[in-house]
């Protein structure tokens, strides 16, 4: 079983295999390197790992089909997507102030 996954930085799709990510919790991908938060990763890692123990207790009974679209999630999980987005903003501030900090530290051991 896979995910199929399109990173929105350069539009490159690829696969990760669900074993493999529920054993090393780690999204990256293949062509620019851009990673997902580990924290995220682990989360969505536990929770697929619960889903498919679930789902093997479904078994006997009933076939399971499932297709999540990120794109397309419940109202009710599209604030978290506004958290998630705010959070990107708030680490694109860090990583600014820390740049802007060395510069200011270099600045400081050349004068």
């Amino acid at each position: 079983m896979t995910l199929d996954l399109t990173c929105q930085a350069c539009d490159t799709s690829f696969e990760i295999d669900v074993t493999e990510l529920v054993d090393e919790p780690r999204i990256q991908c293949p062509s620019c390197n851009a990673k997902a938060p580990l924290n995220t990763v682990e989360g969505l890692s536990s929770a697929l790992d619960e889903l498919l123990s679930h789902t093997a207790a479904l078994r006997p009974k009933f076939q399971l089909l499932l297709e999540v679209d990120s794109d397309d999630l419940p109202p009710a999980y599209e604030r978290d997507r506004a958290h998630s987005d705010l959070d990107e903003e708030e680490d694109e501030l860090t990583a600014s102030e820390e740049d802007e900090a060395e510069e200011d530290s270099e600045r400081g051991a050349e004068e």
